[in-house]
């Protein structure tokens, strides 16, 4: 196992997730850490969070929650950027991103249930819309060059991203477009940053993973045998005690899932919660 500490996250940070609540379950603390040591930082959210929706308003509620949650973390509106595409189903098959990632036609558009093109907030319009004043068509070639654009744009010296094990489509898919623009940004630009990852959905399933009472992560069933990763490769971040499970109800990580109102139905509920641990934890991408 590794350690990363907050001292060590010099150069600028991004956190960059397929949905609203995942840049809380996998990073609330570094970003916590990060912002409390000074350290630059920015949170990117690819899709609205809008699945079955049949006009934007759940996904500019997911949106404003995200506003809320980053807020109790101590990471202001201006910290987050909104990239304004679909989310179409947790199946790969379904999935928005990685639907895309497999499509060979860089022009082919995908049509979600309220949208063709990006959309954020009236007070806070997505990326695209603000960099290129046009909102962008849901294709293959907006995604990349969306992601591409905000990387070049800020230069993180450390990204934070989902991996390639998890079985959500869009989390596998948004790690699959990640890898292969860094890779033509290492070649084209010369810039090669730390990419770490992580697991929100394990194979084991999410009744069974995350533990609902364990102050520290315990390896998913199978794990070792099923991907790329390995267990001893993880890297740990230690929270501090304001985000630790002893801290209860007053648990800043807690307090900023609370925020995710939409997200935090019944049945997802103990799930969500089960990543309020003493550790975050997370891999090194392979290039």
């Amino acid at each position: 196992m590794n350690y990363l500490k907050p001292e060590e996250l010099t150069g600028g940070m991004m956190v960059i997730v397929p949905h609203q609540d995942d840049e809380v379950l996998l990073y609330g603390g570094v970003l916590y850490e990060a912002k409390r040591h000074g350290q630059d930082v920015k949170v990117v959210i690819v899709t609205n969070g809008d699945c079955d929706c049949r006009d934007h308003t759940k996904g500019q509620e997911r949106l404003r929650e995200s506003i809320k949650g980053m807020g109790k973390l101590g990471i202001p509106e201006s910290d987050l950027i909104f990239l304004g595409y679909a989310d179409t189903g947790m199946p790969k098959e379904d999935s928005f991103l990685g639907r895309l990632y497999e499509e060979k036609r860089q022009d082919k558009k995908i049509v979600s249930a309220c949208s063709d093109k990006t959309y954020a907030l009236p007070e806070k319009p997505e990326y695209h819309a603000e960099k290129f004043g046009e909102h962008a068509l849901y294709t293959r070639r907006m995604v990349e060059q969306d992601l591409k654009s905000v990387l070049t744009d800020y230069k993180p010296k450390y990204i934070f991203t989902t991996c390639g094990e998890d079985t959500h489509g869009d989390h596998t898919g948004l790690y699959l477009f990640l890898r292969e623009i860094l890779r033509q940004l290492r070649t084209e630009k010369s810039y090669d940053p730390e990419v770490f990852c992580g697991l929100v959905h394990s194979a084991a399933g999410d009744e069974f993973w995350p533990d609902r009472d364990g102050a520290g992560f315990i390896c998913p069933e199978d794990f070792d045998s099923s991907g790329n990763l390995r267990w001893d490769d993880r890297y740990c971040f230690a929270l501090p005690e304001e985000l630790t499970r002893k801290k209860g109800a007053e648990n800043l990580k807690y307090q900023a899932l609370l925020q995710y109102e939409t997200a935090l139905e019944p049945s997802a509920y103990e799930f969500l919660m089960s990543f309020i641990k003493d550790e975050e934890i997370f891999w090194k991408m392979a290039e």
